[in-house]
Formats: structure tokens, sequence, C-alpha cells
């Protein structure tokens, strides 16, 4: 018998993936209205963390017998795939001078699928530790991981051990847990949680690059790092935190319309970058920045075109052999 889908997992991740074209899109404006900083800032306080949590969540088959080879072909081939497409794209547009084929040095958003594979890598060197050992070790990798200046981009190393706590709560986390993130009652609560993390952003302007994770303390603070990074860094804990699961409390139960593109969030996340690319190299967003409000629509628009275009059927049917590595 054919399990039924859980369609509240779907939603969540059909709003996360639009809110990750739109964050890609209005970066090109982030320095010319703090309102803008302030809303890109929001977004990337949840949506990437949000989608690491859940990758955690509906990794519980760790135990199964070649999963971890099936894990390296979805994730491993793709990336080499898409890297080397994607170098060679950027070269075509104009957007670097020379054809970087470097597979340590993940292109733009394909830190994620390096990440991803890395974290199951480490979830399955740990699954038969203590939870209440593994999450508070995690944390402190993530806090101390700031502090080596070799903990970078390369490999997406930084990133991978900064998010990893996100993926082990959402490997952790059981049905019952999500029972109370799903609960309705608290959606006022969310709401206003999820606007003051954007009243505060646009208060007070912070680096965005302690939401990445990408970089270590010494790319960041202003001086030396101190024992403020590392405490500066479990605040951004505390925030992500607070904010993903206050997004996961307003997504919807039940099936929508457009849920089912929840399921295709993969294709959106690995194509999105041609239009993202050619958007930054050919200085498109030039035509918006005297006319903020033209360029919020302008990003609206095109990230539902986006959305919805490399979802479509069709797309998803010609890609699927890279992608799905499915004929």
């Amino acid at each position: 018998m054919k399990k039924e889908r859980d369609y509240y997992f779907d939603n969540a991740k059909l709003y996360l993936i639009i809110l990750v074209v739109f964050g890609h899109i209005i970066r090109s404006y982030i320095n010319e209205s703090q309102f803008i900083y302030a809303l890109y800032m929001f977004i990337y306080s949840f949506h990437m963390p949000a989608f690491v949590l859940i990758s955690g969540y509906f990794a519980k088959s760790i135990h199964k017998p070649g999963y971890i080879k099936k894990v390296a072909l979805k994730l491993l081939l793709p990336y080499i795939i898409f890297q080397t497409f994607y170098a060679v794209y950027y070269y075509l547009i104009d957007d670097v001078s020379t054809i970087k084929l470097n597979p340590f040095d993940p292109e733009w958003a394909m830190w994620f699928l390096i990440s991803l594979f890395s974290w199951q890598i480490i979830l399955f060197i740990v699954k038969d530790i203590n939870a209440l050992i593994v999450l508070p070790v995690s944390f402190l990798i993530g806090v101390t991981a700031g502090y080596f200046s070799f903990i970078d981009g390369t490999l997406s190393l930084s990133r991978t051990l900064v998010f990893l706590p996100l993926f082990l709560l959402g490997y952790y986390a059981q049905p019952s847990h999500f029972k109370y993130i799903r609960d309705k009652k608290y959606v006022i609560f969310s709401i206003l949680v999820l606007s003051a993390v954007f009243l505060f952003y646009y208060l007070f302007k912070i680096d965005f690059n302690w939401l990445f994770g990408s970089k270590p303390y010494e790319s960041i603070e202003a001086h030396a790092p101190d024992m403020y990074s590392g405490f500066k860094r479990l605040a951004v804990y505390v925030i992500i935190i607070v904010s993903t699961t206050s997004f996961l409390n307003i997504v919807p139960n039940r099936q929508l319309k457009y849920t089912y593109i929840g399921s295709r969030t993969m294709f959106i996340y690995l194509l999105h970058g041609l239009f993202v690319g050619i958007f930054r190299a050919r200085n498109w967003n030039e035509y918006f920045n005297d006319h903020l409000f033209s360029a919020i629509i302008f990003a609206i628009l095109s990230t539902i075109f986006i959305v919805y275009f490399f979802s479509h059927r069709r797309v998803k049917k010609l890609t699927s052999p890279i992608i799905e590595l499915k004929k």
C-alpha cells in the first residue's frame, strides 16, 4: 500500500524555494534600501536553515543498507555536472573572465549539494551516539569553526559545520515534535515573532555574512576575532531557530493548488541560476536602482515565472536524467 504523501512538507518546500529565488534576485538591491536589506536578512534567517532541517528530518533511512551509496549518486553526480555547467555558463555570459573548473570551490548555490552529502556522512558516523551528546557538540563545533581561517568556502566546509546542528535537529525531530510546530493555534504568535525579527533587522544593520555561515570570523569582524565572536554566532543560532520554527508553524497542512511544486524544488534550485546569473552579469538590476518599488514588483513577478517554469512537468521530464538520474 502506497504511503499517503504529507502535503505539509511540500508546502514548506514550495514557500522556501520561492524565498530562495526571490532572495537571489533582490540581492542586487540590498545596498539601495534599508527595507530591502532587512527583507534580505529576514529571508536568510530561515529559508536555508529550514531546508537543512527538513533534509535532516527525511534522513531517517540512514540505517538502511546502501543508503550512503544512494545519497552519493543522488548528490555528488549532479554536483559535478552542475558545477561544470555553471563554470562554463558564467564564462559564456561574461560574468567571469576564465572558466573555473574547480570541484573544491562550489559555484554559487552548489554549496548545498556538497554540504548535504557531508551532513549525511557525519550523520552516518554519529547516528548511534546519544542525541544529548551529539547536538551540544555540533553547536560547539559550529561556533568554534569560525575561529579557524582555513574553514571557509572550500568544499563548503564552513557552511557544513555551521548548519550541521540544524540538520541534526531535523534528524532527531519526530512527528510528535512537528505536531506542535504545525499546530495552527500558534500562528498569530509566529507571525508576531517573524515581524519582530524583520523589525530588528530594519533597525539594526548587521553584516549578512553572519547568516551565510560561509566565512571565518576574521572575514566578518571589523577587528580580530575574540570570545564575543562566538557569542554572536550563538545569537545567530537563536534567531534562525526561532525564525525557522515560526515559519514552519504558518505553513498550511492541507494540499493547495500548487503544492506539487514542493516536490520539484531541486529542479528550481539547480536551474534558476540560469536567470539569476545573466540578470547579474548584464546588470539588469540597474534599470530599477532609482525605482525600488518597481524593483520589488519585478523581483516578485520574476520569482513567480522562474518557480513555475522550472517546476513545469516538461522541464522536469527534460532534466530528470541529470537531476534525478532518471531516464
